[in-house]
């Protein structure tokens, strides 16, 4: 079976990738949205390329259990305005990423029905889905997939999806990952947003305050003052705007 991973190099969804390929010996399709607007994007595929060759180093065979990385520009997606209505609807319950429209719409333009997207336990769109699932097993897998009908027709934005990781948290992960014997691999993990022109993370955007939130603080080093100043003055603008 070939698991289709939304990957991006960053700590969940490595370890899922990770686990696939070294301990349940599956064989993952990569899917990566190109946002050419995120400063982001060149770390993540250049983090997502080093991790291969890192996992090759572990095991010769890796490599080949993971196969070219399916990469799509956002532009290219048809974006469904029924996700986009239903994601606005869910926002009127609490904050929920703005990314989530245009995943379920490359989902249903790819016609993808298991689509594995790595939300967590403590994840923001975890709060939406964690009575709404029921969990499946494969084997030595196993995942959650959401009910159906859901509770809410505004919860069908996450129908074709998986979530292998659900009841894990970040640092669970690192738990296992110590175990498994890849640890060093998931630490060359991406997250930031922002990152600075060193190439570290810039420890304000929400993906930085979000992984300091669930004990990964130790990766992210004190922003800078021309950060700080950055980011309060945005708030400012936003604000009078």
């Amino acid at each position: 079976m070939i698991h289709p991973v939304l990957w991006t190099g960053g700590w969940d969804s490595t370890y899922r990738v990770l686990d696939l390929v070294f301990n349940k010996k599956r064989t993952v399709q990569p899917h990566y949205i190109k946002d050419p607007k995120r400063p982001s994007t060149p770390v993540e595929l250049q983090t997502m390329e080093a991790i291969k060759k890192m996992m090759a180093e572990i095991d010769k065979t890796a490599g080949d259990r993971v196969l070219d990385t399916i990469t799509t520009g956002l532009a290219e997606i048809p974006i469904d305005p029924l996700m986009t209505n239903y994601h606005s609807e869910l926002l009127k319950i609490q904050h929920l990423g703005g990314q989530y429209p245009w995943l379920a719409s490359y989902a249903i333009f790819k016609e993808i029905d298991d689509l594995e997207l790595c939300i967590h336990r403590d994840d923001k769109a975890e709060f939406f889905i964690r009575n709404d699932v029921e969990s499946f097993r494969d084997d030595d897998d196993c995942y959650y997939k959401l009910k159906s009908p859901p509770s809410r027709q505004e919860l069908a934005l996450f129908a074709r999806f998986r979530f292998p990781i659900l009841e894990m948290t970040k640092l669970e992960m690192e738990r296992k990952a110590k175990e498994f014997g890849f640890e060093h691999i998931l630490e060359k993990t991406w997250f930031c947003f922002s990152p600075t022109w060193t190439g570290k993370p810039c420890g304000i955007c929400y993906p930085c305050q979000y992984a300091k939130a669930e004990g990964m603080g130790r990766r992210i080093p004190p922003p800078s003052m021309y950060r700080r100043i950055r980011a309060m003055l945005g708030r400012v603008k936003r604000k009078w705007i």
